[in-house]
């Protein structure tokens, strides 16, 4: 009975007081996921015109309303050559919600943890955010609220960073100022730049993918991809007229096991697809 006593204030306090900024993480620390080797070295050129990469809708996207004005859920199924895709994705436009980072510090608290940081901020809906080291700091920079955590890197995996400011952008490495943000979070790699698909990404291995992605000005969703590669990734969210919505930038998130997704339908009634693993961050959105 005490240790039930000590676990509940622990429970409550998550997503409230995170603890002060750990010791910024070790640049060498390698991802849970994916693997280096899944990331170009370098910073290519854009594929060429996605129109020829096959992917196709195998039926209408289905779409539900959520809570706030305008945004909806959208599940839809994507194939090619045999191979299909299942996707959940959250569109929403930025003048109608605020998206935040939501720092997530108990390395105890599992999966499910979801939820309730959601409904702590009132949110229509979030995802899972960016990598994090075995000692469970944020991988490369973190704001949530004004409050930092860890340190810019520049590296093969963190391409790029969601930076709020007065509103949300999703900029590359080199477009990043962090003076007047009070959210942002490195993530990668980078997936759709100007259209088209980013060459050189992994096409072997397969697994649950998150990402945030925009159309380069209000208009946003985040999701999750089941059973896909990263080069597959970039290319149907590419494609024209398979998303909701044509993506000019997308930034991968974490992932694999990490993949997490939560909405709260326009009725009230919260949903929740919690990853395996417990991670440090999530993305909301928070209608105004």
């Amino acid at each position: 009975m005490h240790r039930l006593h000590l676990i509940i204030p622990l429970a409550l306090a998550g997503c409230v007081s995170p603890p002060p900024p750990a010791a910024p993480p070790d640049s060498s620390a390698a991802p849970r996921y994916p693997s280096w080797e899944e990331v170009p070295a370098a910073q290519p050129e854009p594929a060429p015109a996605a129109a020829s990469f096959g992917w196709h809708l195998d039926a209408p996207a289905e779409g539900r309303p959520l809570a706030g004005s305008g945004a909806t859920l959208e599940t839809l199924t994507v194939s090619r050559g045999g191979h299909s895709v299942d996707l959940q994705l959250v569109v929403f436009d930025s003048r109608h919600y605020d998206l935040q980072v939501l720092d997530q510090p108990e390395d105890w608290s599992g999966g499910g943890k979801i939820t309730a940081c959601m409904r702590q901020a009132g949110a229509a809906a979030g995802v899972n955010g960016g990598f994090f080291t075995p000692e469970f700091d944020p991988m490369g920079l973190m704001i949530a609220g004004g409050r930092t955590t860890g340190t810019w890197q520049s590296n093969k995996l963190l391409g790029g960073a969601l930076v709020v400011t007065s509103r949300p952008l999703l900029l590359w490495n080199s477009e990043v100022a962090t003076r007047d943000a009070s959210h942002l979070l490195q993530a990668g790699p980078r997936l759709v730049d100007a259209g088209r698909p980013v060459a050189g990404l992994d096409r072997k291995k397969h697994a649950t993918r998150t990402f945030i992605a925009n159309d380069g000005t209000h208009r946003w969703f985040f999701g999750l991809a089941a059973g896909v590669s990263l080069g597959e990734l970039a290319e149907i969210l590419a494609t024209p007229g398979l998303t909701a919505l044509p993506v000019h930038r997308a930034l991968n998130l974490d992932g694999g096991r990490s993949s997490a997704l939560y909405y709260r339908s326009a009725e009230g009634r919260e949903h929740s697809a919690p990853g395996w693993s417990t991670v440090r961050n999530y993305l909301a959105i928070i209608p105004r």
